[in-house]
């Protein structure tokens, strides 16, 4: 009987522990080479998104990128867009995080990066999320402001 409960108790623990992972899928676009990102224009979403339009941002300027909000990007060398989806459970947590560079002014897709919480969900810290995702997608498209600005490893 003890072997018995022992083994359920096991099987029961591998079906549940992959619905305790987040998940995160960073890749370089067929644009990725030779797409210098240095002025981005960023479409920020405003509203109940102004914290991860803050974060974006914030992120972006840490890697040497000069941000402009859009409509007004005239000198841009990429477009970075978002969506971000949110839910409720005692409080708000982040569901899933999708981050996109474009070659601008209406190019191919240099990197994209995209964050998904588990079923069984952690309250994770959404800047922190968005700062893997984009440390992780200059990685991947090649570009050498990869590394970090000093004020940004504070």
């Amino acid at each position: 009987m003890r072997t018995l409960i022992s083994l359920f108790a096991a099987v029961a623990a591998l079906v549940t522990l992959p619905g305790c992972t987040t998940t995160q899928n960073v890749a370089a676009g067929p644009q990725a080479k030779g797409s210098p990102v240095t002025v981005a224009c960023f479409t920020a979403h405003g509203g109940r998104s102004a914290d991860m339009d803050a974060a974006i941002q914030r992120n972006l300027e840490n890697h040497g990128v000069s941000v402009v909000l859009a409509p007004a990007c005239d000198k841009a060398d990429v477009n970075v867009t978002y969506t971000d989806s949110w839910r409720w459970d005692i409080v708000m947590y982040l569901r899933s995080m999708d981050i996109r560079f474009y070659k601008a002014p209406n190019g191919g897709l240099i990197a994209s990066g995209h964050w998904k919480n588990s079923v069984l969900h952690k309250f994770p810290n959404a800047d922190g999320v968005v700062r893997d995702l984009i440390d992780e997608m200059f990685k991947q498209a090649g570009e050498s402001t990869a590394v970090r600005t000093k004020s940004a490893a504070n």
